[in-house]
């Protein structure tokens, strides 16, 4: 008995084994026979939520599209179950047996492989049964659908239809059903054009749920969750959200047989399926805005430190600058701070800690400034200002923090030298050796008394040559510091050099195959550019914008419209099928276009 009861327990285990060893398989099909000329479709197919998906080398074929990326949907036996499968469009060139190898995706930390598959190119008919199996179940897919749009429709909702500039709004697409879905395909989600958005980890497990409307009771079900800000005032539209359903449906015609009658057979349908819009009412700031307002909204906090509030000269000191709380810290900048002339300052590090989720962007970004101070003395670090808009009270904050005080002595290494001597002490000048020493004769000749140095020439370019000196020298340091005052100019010069870091990121990012994070770095990369290069304010920043101030500059239409579209592409991007496969081209045209701008603008 103890023997039976361990071997149904191991069979068991087995079959859970097998099962989860199916679900989280990458599979690859395709017609096993085609002619020459003929095109056809290759799908790989993942029964669960994969990453980084990597096709492989196809050559034997000629691409005509993909890779295109699907997400369905099935039902068996009432349990739900989410796949993902990714196609490209061949067409097959010459005769032969092709092998097309097998593709890779990452799932739960491994890298899984598909199967390979054989393709064999005949210049005859491919199999007439395939043929009549797929023209079938076209035709079929084809047909009215008895069900009405009341029965499945999509919604896009919002948190808020009026908001300010800058001002969380939460957006969810959902779609309501009544019906018995096969399968959902052909997404099109809204590109929020106006907004800056994020995608929330809210839609990672898909569920269904009930939720009565109107009276009646549908199976919902949140297909992707949104934090999004508006960019620009005024009224400003959400797209909507568009997919093709398959939908099964018992058949409206006869029986063709008695299992049939007494069953009942059933069809499958396609339905286009479209959301609606909605519209935002932007509202501008209200007057009073500070100066150095960040142009953020949320609620906010700002907290300074220094390491160390004693040194010596030539030692580091790390200044931090932190704002952490509810808003959009992904676009925070770093802050203007005005620094003591005789202290070097390094560009700030940037360190993160943010989340996003159903109540917008929240977390921390933490700018650590290194501080060299070059002589001794007694130095103001600050104060500090941090300006944003709260948009519960309508009204702008802004928190402050006192300077620090820093003592700086002289340390063991050498000071740079003062322009100034300053000699207190007769005492201090010491003569080294025998104060009188034997003059001797007759190896030293002796100049003709006519010739004297003191008012001739190269007396007076002796005298001349270091006081213009001097006075280039003091004209240059006025103009540095002038040039170090003017922020927005100082911002302007280094927004190239600025820009290409981002872009040098963002190639990390795309060795790395993180797809959303390098389009994220490249829209930064051009949108932070634009917003230095033409002292733009964040708040003031959108696509209209620098579409206008680069008309001003005399920049080339087509270089905006080059510069404008690579901006499109980032945004877009994210949700469009095979955004990883076009990395290269977008990295090549965000360079391309921050270059053409800079030798125009």
């Amino acid at each position: 008995m103890k023997l039976k009861i361990t071997y149904l327990f191991v069979c068991l285990l087995g079959m859970i084994f097998s099962e989860t060893v199916i679900a989280q398989k990458l599979t690859a099909s395709a017609p096993s026979q085609v002619q020459v000329g003929q095109r056809f479709q290759v799908t790989w197919e993942l029964n669960g939520n994969g990453s980084n998906f990597v096709a492989p080398e196809i050559t034997d074929f000629q691409v005509l599209g993909g890779p295109n990326q699907s997400t369905a949907m099935q039902f068996v036996n009432g349990t739900m179950s989410q796949s993902i499968s990714y196609s490209y469009v061949l067409r097959a060139a010459k005769t032969g047996e092709f092998t097309i190898a097998p593709a890779k995706i990452k799932l739960n930390g491994n890298v899984i492989e598909s199967n390979a598959l054989t393709v064999n190119v005949v210049q005859g008919q491919p199999q007439q049964q395939s043929q009549q199996s797929s023209g079938g179940q076209q035709q079929q897919q084809q047909a009215k659908s008895s069900s009405s749009n009341n029965d499945l429709f999509a919604r896009v909702e919002v948190s808020k239809k009026s908001a300010y500039l800058g001002e969380k709004i939460t957006v969810d697409l959902k779609i309501y059903n009544r019906v018995s879905l096969v399968n959902l395909d052909g997404w099109k989600l809204p590109s929020f054009e106006g907004f800056w958005s994020k995608e929330t980890s809210a839609n990672q497990q898909f569920q269904w749920q009930n939720e009565v409307v109107d009276g009646v009771q549908y199976q919902t079900g949140l297909v992707k969750q949104y934090v999004v800000y508006p960019q620009k005032t005024g009224e400003v539209t959400i797209d909507p959200m568009e997919f093709v359903a398959v939908v099964r449906e018992r058949s409206s015609g006869r029986s063709r047989s008695v299992f049939d009658q007494f069953f009942g057979g059933y069809e499958d349908f396609q339905r286009s399926v479209k959301s609606n819009s909605v519209t935002i009412n932007v509202k501008p700031y209200p007057s009073g805005k500070p100066s150095d307002f960040s142009g953020l909204s949320g609620n906010l906090k700002m907290t300074a430190s220094l390491d160390k509030t004693e040194t010596k000269s030539n030692e580091a000191v790390n200044l931090k600058v932190t704002v952490s709380g509810e808003g959009n810290l992904y676009q925070l900048q770093a802050p203007d701070l005005e620094f003591p002339p005789d202290i070097e300052v390094y560009d700030p590090k940037v360190s993160d800690n943010i989340k996003v989720g159903a109540n917008g962007v929240s977390g921390s970004r933490t700018f650590e400034y290194v501080l060299i101070p070059r002589y001794a003395g007694e130095f103001k670090i600050g104060p500090f200002s941090f300006s944003y808009f709260n948009p519960s009270t309508g009204t702008f904050k802004t928190d402050t923090q006192d300077a620090f005080d820093l003592i700086v002595e002289k340390g063991d290494a050498d000071e740079p030298s003062s322009p100034s001597l300053n000699i207190t002490n007769k005492e201090d000048i010491q003569l080294i050796g025998s104060d009188i020493r034997y003059i001797k004769q007759g190896q030293y000749p002796i100049e003709n008394g006519s010739s004297f140095f003191y008012r001739s020439v190269p007396f007076y370019g002796a005298v001349g040559v270091p006081i213009l000196l001097f006075v280039l020298l003091i004209g240059y340091a006025e103009y540095q510091r002038s040039q170090g005052n003017d922020l927005g100019r100082l911002k302007s010069k280094k927004a190239t050099g600025l820009a290409k870091k981002r872009l040098t990121k963002a190639k990390k990012l795309w060795d790395d195959n993180q797809t959303a994070l390098f389009y994220e770095e490249v829209f930064k990369a051009l949108s932070d550019y634009a917003a230095d290069k033409f002292q733009i304010p964040v708040s003031a920043l959108s696509k209209d914008k620098i579409k206008s101030v680069l008309a001003t500059k005399n920049v080339p239409e087509e270089t905006v419209i080059a510069f404008i579209g690579v901006l499109d592409k980032t945004e877009f991007a994210r949700f469009a099928p095979g955004a990883d496969k076009q990395m290269g081209s977008v990295y090549d045209e965000a360079l391309a276009a921050i270059v053409n701008v800079e030798n125009h603008a």
